[in-house]
């Protein structure tokens, strides 16, 4: 979501994307209570750094409240878990009924009241270096669905520098063992699926630049029997309008 995002531009100009950002956080809570969803999920980087004003912290409680459902946030570089941080100095569960957040940084189950499904993620802390999101994804425990979140860069060719590294080996082995993995990071919306699980970058709710045509969206994930499909739906606010549809 990057909520509280702030610029080297003038703030008057800046003012206006941050309008746009809680518009369509808005959308994504709207979204999620008018399709009835079981849980809502925030991959990373829910808030854009660790100086975001009182004003903002509160907007995030109020609307994540208005869904009464379960809620998992992975923290993301941009809003890492480190002492002295944001969700050290703030305590959102206490404050929103119903919200977990993945701390563990070598990684933790999730299991919410009321859903047949586990939850599984690394917290991420500024201090490791050496952080891989999706490394030592174990294995399913049982029959119900499966979901991994992952907050880093899927590799390709050349990416062997780039931090928060998550390998195509790793996406895999995900395979037969988990039914989604859920990806924050990349601005864009994309699908990285490689084998047999679905690998989404649902993608900025509301991007940073215009510049950035593939954001704009939130998935909804539907779990069936014998499969699992996914949907993407706008939520950047001038999407929903018409007026930005490319």
């Amino acid at each position: 979501m990057h909520l509280g995002a702030f610029s080297s531009k003038a703030e008057s100009a800046w003012s206006g994307r941050n309008v746009l950002i809680e518009a369509a956080f808005r959308g994504v809570i709207d979204l999620a209570l008018g399709e009835d969803a079981d849980a809502l999920l925030i991959a990373g980087d829910f808030f854009d750094n660790d100086r975001v004003p009182q004003s903002v912290v509160d907007f995030a409680k109020t609307e994540l409240r208005r869904f009464p459902g379960p809620k998992v946030l992975l923290p993301g570089n941009h809003d890492p878990l480190d002492a002295g941080r944001l969700y050290d100095r703030e305590d959102l569960e206490a404050d929103v009924p119903g919200l977990q957040i993945v701390r563990d940084r070598n990684g933790q189950f999730l299991e919410l009241d009321g859903l047949d499904a586990v939850f599984w993620g690394r917290g991420y802390h500024d201090d490791d270096w050496s952080f891989r999101p999706l490394a030592g994804l174990p294995e399913r425990l049982d029959g119900r669905h499966h979901i991994a979140l992952g907050h880093g860069h899927v590799a390709g060719p050349g990416d062997e520098h780039r931090s928060l590294l998550i390998s195509q080996e790793e996406l895999q082995a995900a395979g037969g063992q988990w039914d989604y993995v859920a990806l924050g990071h990349w601005e864009p919306h994309a699908d990285v699926s490689t084998g047999t699980t679905p690998a989404v970058y649902s993608g900025a709710p509301m991007p940073l630049s215009d510049a950035n045509r593939k954001a704009g969206w939130a998935m909804v994930v539907d779990f069936g029997a014998e499969n699992v499909a996914w949907r993407a739906h706008p939520v950047d606010p001038r999407r929903r309008a018409g007026e930005f549809d490319a």
